[in-house]
C-alpha cells in the first residue's frame, strides 16, 4: 500500500493545505503552542520534498510524536501506546510514518536506558553543535598531529568531545552519553578523513 501521494510534491498550495489542516488538529486535540509550531515546521519539510501522506491525522501525529520526543524533554516517560490513545489514532500507524519521517529527514534515534526513544533533528541546535564541535576538535588533532608528531586515538578523542558536550556545554543530557560516543565516533573517521584527503589534495 502506498502511503505518499508523489504527485502533490513541492506544491506549494498543497503544502499551505496541509499545514492548515494540521493546525486544525493540533487545535482540536489541544497541544501545546510550542510543540505545534515545531510539529508544523517539520510537516512543511516534510512535505515539500517527499508529498502528501494518504493518512494525515496518523501522519500528524507521527510528527508531534517526534517533535514531543526531543533529547531535552528526556526524562519523558509517555509511551508510543499512551501516545496514540491520547490523540486516537492507531499505534501502527504512528510506527509506520514515525519511520519514515527518521528515514526521509535523517533524524538520530538515541535511546536511553529504558529503551525509550528520541529523536534528534539534523537541522536541530544539538546536531549543529555536535557538527561545531566535531569538527574543531578534529581540525585542532589534525593541525597538531602535524607539528607534534603526536596522534590522540579516535576513542580518546570521541570522549573528550562527548564529555564536552554533555558536561561542559551541557547541550546533550547526560541519558545519552553511550549513544552520542557512537555518533560521535562516526562522525570523527568522517572529518578526518575528509581533512586528510584535502591536505594531500584529492578534495578538488
Amino acid at each position: 500500500m502506498t502511503h505518499i501521494d508523489k504527485s502533490m510534491v513541492v506544491n506549494p498550495q498543497v503544502a499551505v493545505r496541509i499545514i492548515r489542516d494540521a493546525h486544525e488538529f493540533y487545535v482540536g486535540n489541544q497541544i501545546d503552542e510550542r510543540y505545534e509550531n515545531m510539529a508544523l515546521d517539520l510537516i512543511r519539510r516534510y512535505v515539500s520534498t517527499e508529498g502528501v501522506p494518504r493518512e494525515v491525522d496518523s501522519f500528524f501525529s507521527a510528527v508531534l510524536y517526534v517533535v514531543s520526543r526531543h533529547p531535552w524533554s528526556h526524562p519523558n516517560p509517555l509511551t508510543k501506546t499512551q501516545f496514540a490513545e491520547r490523540l486516537d489514532v492507531k499505534e501502527s500507524s504512528i510506527d509506520w510514518y514515525t519511520d519514515t519521517i527518521i528515514e526521509k529527514l535523517n533524524f538520530t534515534v538515541l535511546y536511553d536506558n529504558n529503551r525509550l526513544p528520541f529523536f534528534m533533528d539534523p537541522q536541530g541546535t544539538i546536531a549543529s553543535v555536535v557538527d561545531s564541535v566535531v569538527r574543531a576538535s578534529v581540525g585542532e588533532e589534525v593541525v597538531l598531529s602535524i607539528v607534534k608528531g603526536s596522534v590522540v586515538s579516535p576513542h580518546a578523542l570521541a570522549e573528550k568531545i562527548v564529555d564536552k558536550l554533555c558536561s561542559v556545554v551541557k547541550i546533550v543530557p547526560t541519558a545519552f552519553e553511550e549513544e552520542i560516543l557512537h555518533l560521535v565516533q562516526r562522525k570523527i573517521e568522517d572529518e578526518s578523513r575528509r581533512l586528510l584527503d584535502q591536505l594531500e589534495g584529492r578534495e578538488g
